[in-house]
């Protein structure tokens, strides 16, 4: 047995330029199979993503009722309406948030218990400020380990509705876990939203999925209040767009190699908040140009180099923090972050995470603190590239890993990440995109075969 964990050998390269494919978005597609479901009769789920946390959402919708057929290029859903008929008790949401939010919600309305649970890193996550709200709602919710987080007992037996308050600066999973339920509410809902709202994309994305179910919401002008009323969900068909977290990945690795990429499942029209990847790398002098009516993107890096000074607020955009991160750490100048505070409550503290990851192969970044906390960073880089030969955590988050994979690219030597194998969780096919453009990469699964690697490096 190895006592140590595989590892992911990524070699350096000199280039990288040619054609992928950018995954369908991860949050369009679970709220869409959440609406599906709540709707009575069949809806359609076209280009969704089928990875491990979509997965998740497909089992936890079964249990309520749900029919979900997979086909080549969509779902088939036969949905269940108000009839939530538990056909499990215990709700695995593994390590996705809004699975165990949602379901931590829409269990309220069911005639039975149920748990909901996750895995070891999700049962550390911030949950206390859903339970509140759902409680205030009528819901009856019990922890059954640490208070205010996963897992609970949901006891069901129905919302009653009226007001409850929110913080808008912890997740915007919770605010969407309440607007899910709330049509299936005895009364209307008020979601009263406290203090400054991050995030806020995500609730755009929410609240178009009802409008497209027949549910009615209103906002007044800044969401710091959402009313949503009484309704049935209808069966409708959903089109999902590219995801612009995963996309940035291969958007960030093309910001670092001079060349021609194109990227396809990409359109210019989209409410995910992290669609301002392209801002940055406009900034950052490359060429952007979209096609519509081929859903692709085609960015072309004529510089050797990127340089310059540069400043970006990420509070609308948080889940690209990391991709942020490495790319600034190979900018020549001051490449500064701000508004990143919520990642701290994601799967890992993401700032935290890029900080001391990145300082292990050279990189000049300190966290930047705003109330305590971290909230950005800032990197002086000095346009070489780094030394490399050094190990590597993704503090087990999916997200860490893929921005480590990316700033290791331009190393002299190679560097070695763990976890790799968490992309499933939103991007099953990132290493045979990376194949495509040129990127290599191998696993180091034994103490022997990592010593002969060590004592090549040495010997070069």
């Amino acid at each position: 047995m190895n006592d140590l964990p595989a590892l992911l050998h990524v070699e350096p390269i000199q280039s990288l330029q040619g054609r992928a494919i950018t995954p369908s978005s991860k949050p369009e597609t679970q709220r869409a199979i959440l609406a599906a479901t709540l709707a009575n009769g069949t809806s359609i789920v076209r280009n969704d993503l089928r990875c491990v946390e979509t997965n998740a959402m497909k089992q936890a919708c079964r249990s309520l009722g749900a029919t979900i057929d997979e086909h080549d290029g969509y779902l088939e859903i036969c949905g269940v309406g108000r009839a939530l008929h538990l056909g499990q008790r215990v709700i695995n949401a593994l390590g996705s948030g809004l699975v165990f939010r949602t379901f931590a919600a829409l269990t309220s309305l069911a005639s039975s218990p149920a748990i909901i649970t996750g895995d070891t890193i999700l049962r550390t996550r911030v949950m206390k400020p859903l339970f509140d709200a759902l409680t205030q709602l009528g819901a009856k919710i019990e922890c059954i380990g640490e208070a205010g987080k996963a897992p609970v007992v949901n006891w069901g037996g129905g919302l009653r509705g009226g007001r409850c308050t929110i913080p808008g600066n912890v997740s915007s999973q919770f605010i969407t876990a309440v607007l899910f339920a709330a049509p299936l509410a005895d009364q209307p809902v008020e979601i009263a939203i406290e203090g400054e709202l991050l995030s806020i994309s995500y609730i755009h994305q929410t609240i178009a999925t009802l409008q497209r179910s027949g549910i009615r919401v209103e906002t007044n002008d800044d969401f710091s209040l959402i009313r949503v009323h009484p309704g049935e969900y209808r069966p409708a068909e959903y089109q999902i767009g590219g995801d612009y977290t995963s996309s940035s990945y291969l958007i960030g690795a093309a910001a670092l190699f001079p060349g021609t990429f194109v990227l396809e499942n990409l359109n210019s029209q989209s409410l995910q908040g992290e669609r301002a990847i392209i801002d940055v790398v406009r900034a950052l002098g490359i060429e952007v140009h979209f096609d519509d009516t081929r859903n692709e993107l085609t960015l072309v890096n004529r510089q050797p180099q990127l340089a310059g000074d540069f400043e970006f607020n990420a509070s609308d955009f948080p889940n690209i923090v990391p991709t942020l991160a490495a790319i600034g750490a190979h900018v020549k100048g001051t490449f500064r972050v701000v508004g990143g505070s919520i990642t701290r409550l994601h799967k890992s503290p993401r700032i935290k995470a890029m900080v001391s990851e990145l300082g292990k192969m050279g990189v000049d970044i300190k966290g930047l603190f705003k109330d305590g906390v971290y909230d950005g960073f800032e990197i002086h880089g000095h346009g070489k590239a780094y030394a490399g030969g050094v190990d590597l955590s993704s503090w087990g988050d999916h997200r860490i890993f893929m921005s480590l994979f990316i700033a290791s690219l331009r190393s002299h030597r190679p560097n070695r990440l763990d976890g790799y194998r968490d992309v499933n969780c939103s991007f099953p096919d990132f290493f045979s995109q990376f194949e495509h453009l040129g990127a290599r990469c191998y696993e180091i699964s034994t103490n022997a075969e990592r010593d002969d690697e060590l004592s090549l490096l040495h010997a070069i």
